[in-house]
């Protein structure tokens, strides 16, 4: 399939026979609705809670069924209406389907009255939870973790220079407790051991629950006897391990090599995604003030990297400026994935006493938030090369 943005107001779209082909089909879906705050934005903002409540539960009622069983949504929302948004969450999509809620770091505000404000939440709902898969990360997606494991190498690579790999096996341990006891963390200490090529692992065991048995792969000249309680791994793994030189051995045990720029957790709560990001994603495509509240593509890179796999589909029905298309470009690229996005974006006008309206105008474009969308995503593809790769449907 190709990518599609769909024009007009989301719940006829979501209603219209044309986009029930999606029925079962979507494995995320992300929205950064109306926050309700009132405040002047290029866009509508403005309405009571009740309306506000009813708008928002009629478009999430009719998404969950697109929503594959292993489905997820994620929504952007603040303080604002996040109470009201969580009791029509647990309506919609069942008390049971909670999956969490990230918090966002935003920018700085200076005329807080009480509070000063520098969060906002991504509220998290599945399918069907039992079915929903494991959020976790590669730890060197994690700004921080990245920068200790850097940091770490660098060290370790710093022995090996100077005293050898031999010296750098024997001080690795005492490296990594001195790093769990600085950045009290214990999930480091396995890893405790430095291959030919500098890279810190840890030692994993290849022996399995079931049969004992005796293993004698001549090919890699790889003989063990059985062990008393336990089996060994198959033949076809020792010698994918051995041909990818991840098997190692320790007292003549054989084990696979797990490495730390490989590891990887559970997603943390709070994730360090800026508001400001989003409008530098704008900057860096020659798009300045051409949105005033983008997402950044990074958060939704992470949002997509979390709740899909290699070929799914994505769907916006709030899509904006169209961070969502952006991400997913870059996470195919990155990832080397196939994910398909699907957009949905009313025809609205843009605030003719914003900076965005004046920047349609530098721009040459009509002030609506879908030519919006659909010119930020053409500069993208036009900025890195790439043909037109989506269809337009006006179902207005």
């Amino acid at each position: 399939m190709k990518n599609e943005i769909y024009i007009g107001d989301n719940l006829k779209v979501m209603n219209n026979p044309k986009f029930q082909k999606y029925n079962d089909k979507i494995k995320m879906i992300y929205i950064d609705p109306p926050y309700n705050t009132k405040s002047k934005k290029c866009y509508q903002d403005k309405s009571t809670s009740l309306e506000w409540k009813d708008f928002i539960e009629k478009r999430l009622e009719i998404s969950k069924k697109f929503l594959r069983q292993d489905g997820v949504i994620f929504i952007s929302i603040d303080d604002n209406e996040y109470a009201n948004l969580r009791i029509i969450c647990d309506k919609v999509f069942g008390i049971d389907n909670f999956v969490g809620t990230f918090i966002t770091k935003q920018a700085q505000r200076s005329n807080a009255k009480h509070i000063n404000i520098v969060h906002e939440y991504i509220l998290c709902f599945a399918k069907n939870k039992k079915k929903l898969p494991k959020f976790v990360i590669n730890r060197m997606e994690i700004k921080e973790e990245k920068k200790m494991i850097n940091k770490l190498n660098l060290e370790v690579k710093k022995v090996i220079k100077n005293e050898g790999l031999e010296i750098a096996n024997k001080k690795i341990k005492g490296i990594i407790k001195d790093y769990c006891d600085n950045y009290n963390i214990n999930w480091l200490k396995n890893y405790s051991n430095v291959d030919e090529n500098g890279k810190i692992y840890f030692s994993v065991d290849l022996s399995t629950p079931g049969k004992p048995r005796s293993v004698d792969i001549p090919e890699i000249g790889l003989k063990l006897k059985p062990l008393k309680t336990r089996g060994w791994s198959s033949d076809n793994r020792f010698i994918t391990l051995y041909n990818e030189n991840r098997l190692c051995f320790k007292d003549g045990r054989p084990y696979a090599k797990h490495y730390l720029e490989e590891s990887e957790d559970n997603v943390p709560s709070i994730l360090n995604f800026f508001s400001r990001q989003g409008t530098n994603d704008l900057k860096k495509l020659g798009l300045t003030n051409l949105f005033d509240t983008p997402k950044p593509v990074e958060m939704l890179k992470f949002l997509i990297r979390i709740g899909t796999k290699k070929d799914d589909i994505v769907l916006d029905f709030f899509a904006g400026s169209g961070t969502l298309a952006e991400a997913v470009y870059e996470v195919n690229k990155e990832d080397k994935r196939n994910i398909k996005y699907v957009l949905i974006q009313l025809d609205e006008e843009v605030n003719k006493k914003s900076e965005v309206y004046k920047a349609c105008q530098k721009f040459g474009i009509l002030p609506r938030v879908d030519a919006i969308l659909k010119f930020r995503i053409e500069t993208y593809l036009k900025k890195h090369k790439k043909e037109i790769d989506f269809e337009i449907h006006n179902l207005n």
